[in-house]
This record gives structure tokens, sequence and C-alpha cells, in this order.
């Protein structure tokens, strides 16, 4: 019965694309049995990110195995690059009909350790430990609460990059047994436990948790799924006795245990729940609690168009304050934001300028100048994809900052002439591909308007318009959206 108010949809029923945790002790079989998938003949292409294992070269001797290693310098910017690049593929072999493209990670261990390593070296340099390892080289450096946040935001974007894959996704992790502890962190002697080396919400959010050990037959610690026969809370884990599993065990897991059907298959409706806004009776609670009232003519700090621009004014820790304040008693941190890079939280983009300050601060200094030329690795190093992606958000922002305000006159004006249609190609140096083009680019893709009607607007392909025709529209169709009308008196954008 429908609810008013209510927007429901009843269950589909499908499988959807398994993301998989392949975990266990050492020299068990998890990266062989990777190299055995790509023997398959259901799958398509399988592109696999090694990070500290080095068994991908070697293993492509296995008997059947076809797999693509992906190069990459070992930074979270460029294994979030690649695992995006691969997904767009994945994306585009799904709507063509062909078979599933899958991601290997061996190993997503390799990745937390990664950034634990980063939350500690960012922790030596706050000035308060610099000047404690000063008097004592040895001592023992805190890392601060804020920095742990820091990794697990990377973590969980990385995580939702892999749990939307339109694929098959296999992450292989280490696991062991390690002696129990108690409440204040003291080992209980004869307790045993298993524990799993990557991010603690992993085994939670993959679909599917196998764990190998040597001598032992393959496990099903759990799944999410209504075909594998483990109920969860109701039957224990189990071991695969299936003879159809051996030399073939993703293959058989994937396909015979989880019903996976590449025709049916879609990826995981994951809605991530953030704070938003305020909502009425909170903005009367403010407003009674005597909060100054917001700035830019009324319109509300919770714009996350008008705090990205903020974020790209910035010239300092106080200026990003202010900002992360702003967001934050709002509950916009974790609200994403499109950039050409891919969508990044509003915390993100704020570090992200932080280090780009930090490094500018560096460089700028000739002692700096020589650290940074030695590759000294006190230095910030900021993510490239990140800080390009922070500087084209907040350009876009800006050019939809500068458009006219709803409230303002629209006198009668003149047909702007960067809006002219024309067949003639603009000169190749006002079209090149930069951080600002791109931040344009990727405003016009966040208010919906499309490549092929920018190329009707223009009456040429978008990659033959000028930046500045591409600014231009910008600020039209954002004043058109606001005015309630469509820009310069057009039913649509072409």
């Amino acid at each position: 019965m429908a609810v008013p108010g209510l927007k429901t949809r009843k269950p589909t029923g499908r499988v959807p694309w398994p993301c998989i945790l392949l975990e266990g002790e050492e020299k068990a079989g998890k990266s062989w049995a990777l190299a055995q998938f790509s023997s398959s003949d259901k799958i398509g292409a399988l592109y696999w990110i090694d990070l500290n294992e080095g068994a991908g070269d070697e293993y492509g001797a296995i008997p059947g195995a076809r797999y693509q290693l992906i190069e990459h310098d070992g930074s979270y910017a460029a294994v979030l690059a690649a695992v995006q690049a691969v997904k767009a593929e994945a994306r585009r072999a799904a709507d063509a009909g062909e078979p599933p493209v899958v991601l290997a990670i061996d190993t997503g261990s390799a990745i937390w350790d990664g950034l634990k390593d980063w939350a500690s070296d960012r922790a030596a340099r706050s000035a308060r430990n610099r000047e404690l390892l000063k008097r004592d080289p040895n001592a023992e450096v805190t890392i601060s609460q804020n920095l742990w946040n820091d990794a697990g935001s990377r973590w969980r974007k990385l995580q939702t990059e892999l749990l939307t894959f339109p694929g098959i996704v296999v992450v292989t992790a280490r696991g062991k047994e390690v002696t129990e502890v108690d409440a204040n962190g003291r080992p209980i002697e004869g307790q045993k436990t298993w524990s799993v080396q990557t991010h603690r919400e992993f085994p939670y959010a993959a679909s599917v948790w196998m764990r190998l050990r040597r001598g032992r037959r393959p496990l099903i610690v759990g799944a999410r799924s209504v075909h594998v026969g483990i109920k969860p809370n109701d039957d224990p884990a189990r071991e695969v006795t299936d003879s159809a599993a051996t030399g073939r065990l993703l293959e058989w897991l994937v396909f015979d245990a989880l019903k996976c059907d590449p025709g049916t298959a879609h990826v995981r409706d994951l809605v991530a729940f953030h704070g938003g806004g305020l909502l009425e009776h909170e903005r009367t609670a403010e407003a009674a609690a005597g909060v100054p009232a917001p700035r830019t003519g009324g319109r509300r700090e919770s714009d996350a168009g008008d705090l990205v621009a903020r974020i790209g004014d910035a010239r300092g820790d106080d200026d990003l304050r202010e900002v992360w304040t702003a967001a934050n008693r709002l509950g916009q941190l974790q609200v994403e934001v499109p950039t050409p890079g891919g969508p990044y939280t509003l915390a993100e983009l704020i570090r992200a300028r932080r280090e780009q300050l930090l490094e500018a601060a560096v460089q700028a200094h000739p002692a700096g100048r020589r650290r940074v030329a030695a590759g000294d690795p006190s230095v910030p190093q900021t993510p490239p994809a990140v800080v390009q992606a922070a500087q084209a958000a907040a350009a876009a922002a800006r050019a939809a900052a500068a458009a006219p305000r709803p409230d303002a006159e629209r006198e009668a004006v003149p047909a702007n002439p960067l809006l002219e249609s024309s067949p003639t190609p603009d000169d190749p140096r006002e079209r090149r591909s930069t951080a600002a083009r791109r931040g344009v680019l990727a405003s016009l893709e966040a208010l919906g308007v499309t490549e092929a009607q920018i190329g009707e607007r223009f009456g040429r392909p978008v990659e033959h318009v000028a930046t500045r025709r591409l600014t231009a529209l910008v600020r039209d169709v954002i004043a058109a959206q606001r005015s309630g009308g469509d820009g310069d008196g057009r039913e649509d954008v072409a």
C-alpha cells in the first residue's frame, strides 16, 4: 500500500556484482587463485594491482593465465586513479554486453599499512611532535584522532569505488591467528583470535569473505547472499568441499556458489548517509542562540559550491579553519563535490588545499627548495589528482558564484558574442586541456549539460570550443536556472 510522502519500490532479487575479500595466512594461495581466475572463459579482462607482493609477473606463467598488470608508483593517488580507470572500462564492457571485467588488488593489507604510515609521518611532522623528537629521537609519537580520520576517509573513498564497481572485484589480505587481548590491551593467556590485516570496516563491507590456510580447505567465512547457504548468525563458516571448485576456486565462487549472472548483475545501490544541512527547527534554534547570519547576501553556507570557492580562495590555516568550522557545523564535511578527477568530499578538498599551501611555503624558502629538490620525505607531498580536483572545483564554483543573483534585476542585454553558434573551431591555444577547462567542464556536467548539448549549442564538437566560451555557458545556465528560465530564452541549453 502506498504511503503518502514515501517513494518505494519492490526488491528485484537479482544478484549484484560481488566484492570479494580473499584473506589468509602466508603462502596459502591467494595470488595463485587470482591468476587461475584470469583463465576463466566466463570473464573478460582481469586487471591486477600488485602492492608489496610481487607475484604478478611470475604467476603469468600459470597455464591459461591472461591478465594485465597495472603499473603505478605506489601512491594513494595513483592506486585510486587506476581503480577509477578500470571502473570506467568495466562500465563500458557491461554496457556493451561483454564478459565482466575483473579488478584484483593484491594486497589490500598494503593499502591500509600505507595509510597508517601516512598518518604516522604526518604526526611526526606536527610542531608538538617535532619538538618532542628533538629532545628524544626515540620518543613515542602520538597520532591524533584527526589524522586517523583522514586515513579512514581515504580508505572509505577507495572502498566505495570497489563496492560500486560494475564488474567483479577481488581484494586479497593477510590473515593470521593472534593472541586475544582484554579491554586494557593486555594479552589473555591461552586465547587466540583471527586477525585480518586491513581496515576493520572492509570485512563488513565486502559481499563475500573467504579464508585460505595452508593444508586446509578454503573457508567461506560469510556471504551476503541467499544462494551460498550460510544464514547470518545461524550457520557457521562453511568449508568448500565441492569438487567443481578444484583449480577454479574464484570462478566457482562467483558463478556457481553466488550464481552471479553477468546478464542481470547490477551494481549495489549504496546510498551513503550524511548529516546534510540544518533542518527548519535547527535553524530556528540556531537563530535563537544568536548565531551570526550567513554571508553572501543571505545565501546559507550550506551551499557546497560556496564552500568550495572559499577553499580555493584560502590563503592560510586560519581561512581553512573557518571553512572547516562552517562545513562541520552544517554537516557538509562529507558531502561529495563533482570534480574532473572524480567526486571528493569537502574535507578532502580542505586537506588538499592545506597541503598545497604548506608545499608552496616550503618551496618559496631557499632551504625548502633544496629539500624539495633532494626529495626530503618531511616535505608535504600533495596527491596531484586531489590538488587538481580542488583547484578545478574551486574555479568552477567561483565561476558559478560570479553569475547574477536570483533576486537581481535581469535587464535586456545584447546577446553574448561568446555564446554565438559557429562551425569554425576556436584557436587551439584557447582550448588546451588545463585545470581551469576541466573544472568548467565538470561544472557543466554537474549542471546537467551534456557534451552533445554543448556541441549543438555552439555548432561544433566541444573539443573545438574555447574555454572562455564554456565559462560563459556555465554562467548563462546558472543564471537561467536561478531565474527559473532557460538561458537566452531558449527551451534548453542547445
